[in-house]
């Protein structure tokens, strides 16, 4: 027998499978840092791609630090230390900033990033506030030439100085997700996240896939609309520690971010197993089964034709969007896409 630990919430879940049985385990490949995450944070905000902090700080400045609650929360607080540390020394009282998560998926908050920040001594003093789906002070902004209607958060446009923090991961629809994910979706209305995604059903996108992406080109020219004047690209390993740190310009920040990422995710299969058993990812990938689901599209290409994918999620928030409950009614395509 072949002993097995996938992740499934904060925990994990134990399989067992007889040898003769298993094809092969895919899981990322293994990158050591080679510096610790607080050096990689410091010299992405001392050597950034752009203008950095300091010239981009002006008198009375309020600052706006968006988070993409979907990234590592012990890589998000660090780097959330390190940049208030920074804002602190360049005189901008903590009054002044605020740190908004990025939660536009969903309807309630996401309590792993929330609670990792309230419990750091150096983030006390700085305002904390939720974005989610039924955020209704946003501000309406030009449609993309696509038709998306364009609605962020109120307190992240009208800020003087905004600033994003995100992990860069494989993304089912923009390719990547990134630092730029906490602005949209994650700061976006319901409304502009329907906008984007149903072009999904005209142009599938796939993870990894820049070309010729239509989503992801929607994506941007919205989150062009308000803007980001700094951002961290965090890069994890499949444990969870930082190896790659990129700031600054988020188009920039964020194409080198994806270079450090390089082919670490990248796992070859030949499919045609009987049985797939794939987790989201645990913590922030399973809280609800919206996000969980996307683990479905990989795990597809390795069963066979009518295969069984067996989905480990715990979704402790529910299905995370309510579409799920009508989905069972559907019959036709252009029902879906409606």
């Amino acid at each position: 027998m072949v002993d097995c630990w996938l992740p499934y919430g904060d925990t994990e879940v134990y399989v067992t499978v007889e040898l003769e049985s298993l094809i092969g385990i895919a899981e990322p490949k293994q990158v050591e840092p080679e510096k610790t995450s607080v050096e990689l944070i410091t010299d992405a905000l001392m050597e950034p791609y752009g203008k950095n902090l300091e010239e981009l700080i002006q008198p009375g400045v309020d600052i706006a630090i968006a988070v993409d609650i979907y990234s590592n929360p012990n890589a998000v607080v660090h780097a959330l230390i390190e940049v208030t540390k920074m804002l602190v020394e360049l005189i901008v009282p903590k009054e002044r900033m605020t740190i908004i998560l990025g939660n536009g998926e969903n309807e309630k908050e996401n309590t792993l990033i929330r609670n990792a920040i309230k419990e750091t001594p150096e983030l006390n003093g700085i305002t904390l506030i939720d974005h989610n789906r039924t955020t209704g002070n946003n501000v309406t902004l030009e449609e993309t030439h696509r038709g998306t209607p364009v609605e962020v958060n109120r307190r992240y446009h009208e800020a003087k100085l905004k600033i994003a923090i995100g992990e860069t991961r494989l993304d089912p629809l923009t390719g990547f997700a990134g630092a730029h994910s906490a602005v949209v979706p994650g700061l976006a209305s319901n409304e502009t996240i329907k906008g984007y995604r149903k072009r999904y059903m005209d142009s599938p996108s796939t993870m990894g896939s820049l070309e010729l992406n239509s989503i992801k080109e929607d994506v941007f020219e919205a989150i062009g609309k308000t803007g980001i004047d700094f951002a961290i690209n965090i890069v994890t390993n499949k444990e969870g520690k930082v190896i790659a740190v990129h700031g600054g310009g988020y188009e920039e920040s964020w194409g080198k971010a994806i270079n450090s990422l390089a082919d670490q995710y990248e796992v070859k299969t030949e499919g045609g197993a009987d049985i797939v058993i794939v987790s989201a990812g645990g913590g922030a990938f399973d809280q609800s089964l919206y996000p969980a689901t996307w683990a479905l599209l990989n795990a597809s290409r390795a069963a066979k034709r009518n295969g069984t994918i067996v989905l480990l999620a715990q979704c402790m928030t529910g299905l995370g969007a309510e579409a799920f409950s009508q989905l069972v009614r559907v019959n036709e395509s252009d029902e879906l896409k409606r």
